[in-house]
């Protein structure tokens, strides 16, 4: 049973309930692309969610978890879209530097980087959800003075990396997301480093 009151998301700051929308964003990205439209004529300033879109977003969330119940297909792990280095930026960040969201937010930027470069995900898709985090006024540059170096320390310590691969998150399109163990560290680093060039 999830009970949800959206009457509660009008006392949260500012910040903090836009830091929210990444996960929202992040549901509709690797299982429903249709969501994203909803999303995308939202106004981050009106605190009215439509109920709809809270259910929705819910759906998507116990359906995978649902599908990978004991974590042992590989479905569930597409809810780390954007988490694997948005976690480690998180981790080696100052304490109060980002929330949440907003690491997951440069991790993100980051897949979909890979994405364009393993996965044949287009340009235009990625803008498209480039555009929507800075609709929600996520933010997209790593400009914190943390080395790609520590980052790495960081994913080193990672349940998901093994034998110098970690298993990554990527989009074939928007709402087709997979599972890829055919990332390296090298391609980590790039990833890392092309979050530090501004838009």
């Amino acid at each position: 049973l999830v009970l949800v009151d959206p009457d509660v998301l009008a006392t949260l700051p500012d910040q903090v309930f836009h830091e929210g929308f990444a996960e929202v964003i992040k549901h509709a990205a690797i299982r429903d692309a249709g969501m994203l439209e909803k999303i995308e004529a939202m106004d981050p300033d009106d605190r009215k969610v439509d109920p709809d879109l809270i259910a929705d977003n819910l759906a998507i969330k116990a359906r995978i978890v649902e599908e990978d119940e004991r974590e042992t297909s590989g479905t569930r792990a597409l809810l780390n879209f954007g988490h694997t280095i948005g976690h480690a930026i998180e981790a080696t960040a100052e304490y109060g530097t980002l929330l949440h969201g907003e690491a997951i937010s440069l991790g993100v930027r980051a897949a979909l980087y890979l994405s364009e470069k393993k996965a044949d995900l287009s340009q235009e898709e990625t803008a498209r959800l480039l555009a929507i985090h800075r609709q929600w006024h996520l933010p997209l540059l790593l400009d914190l003075d943390i080395s790609t170096e520590v980052v790495m320390d960081a994913l080193a310590r990672d349940k998901k990396f093994t034998s110098g691969r970690i298993r990554f998150v990527l989009l074939k399109r928007l709402g087709e997301a997979f599972v890829s163990d055919e990332i390296t560290r090298e391609d980590i680093i790039e990833a890392i480093e092309h979050v530090r060039t501004p838009i």
